[in-house]
């Protein structure tokens, strides 16, 4: 009796077990599974994002613009000056189309506009390229006496003259700015454009009596 006693309870004495708690814990860890891989798989979708984000950053770069002298006359002399000139778009790169031109074009010495033309529109499609000609000229005198000096001046020094080159595209509310080299002994080659957004119709280069006319040396 004593053994019986010290030994404790007999096991049907023991008190049956919970079995209504294996279903909530089972539902819990199925639960803390689903959570777990929600979290996996959204890990997983921002590591892809950031990997795609990083691939088309080194992949993909805005369009390119230049512009090629492909030839000049009258800057040396007092005759009417002119310019033929190239615009190149490389949109190879690039993920939409982009377009520029439809207004006109500004060739600047020292801030002096110095001839003037009309740029078509250009359009380039994404991933493709192209050129589009045209001329800027000016029908009076030639450049002025102190204007003339300056450009010899800079010629002498460096083997060139360089003037920048503008691209006014009211139509895409677009400037372009190319600062191109003047030297008929070297080979015509495309000089880059800087982009930005056309804030007026002048822009600094027409004059301020509302005529439209810009203030060339004519």
């Amino acid at each position: 009796m004593d053994a019986q006693l010290l030994s404790g309870r007999r096991d049907d004495e023991l008190p049956p077990p919970d079995r209504d708690k294996e279903p909530i814990s089972m539902a819990v860890a199925v639960a803390a599974l689903l959570g777990l891989a929600g979290v996996a798989c959204l890990a997983l979708l921002l590591v892809g994002t950031l990997a795609w984000g990083a691939f088309m950053m080194l992949t993909t770069r805005l369009p390119v613009y230049s512009v090629t002298v492909d030839g000049f006359s009258g800057i040396e002399d007092r005759a009417p000056r002119a310019f033929n000139l190239t615009l190149g778009i490389d949109n190879l790169a690039g993920m939409s189309k982009v377009c520029v031109g439809g207004g006109e074009a500004v060739v600047l010495y020292g801030g002096v506009p110095l001839a003037a033309g009309v740029v078509e529109e250009l359009c380039v499609p994404r991933k493709g390229a192209a050129d589009l000609a045209f001329v800027a000229a000016s029908g009076g005198v030639g450049v002025p006496r102190a204007l003339a000096e300056l450009m010899a001046g800079e010629k002498r020094a460096d083997g060139a003259v360089r003037v920048e080159v503008r691209v006014i595209s009211e139509r895409h509310r677009r400037l372009l700015s190319c600062t191109a080299a003047l030297d008929k002994g070297a080979a015509a080659r495309p000089y880059p454009c800087k982009k930005s957004v056309l804030v007026d119709e002048s822009d600094g280069i027409r004059p301020d009596d509302g005529s439209g006319t810009p203030g060339f040396l004519m």
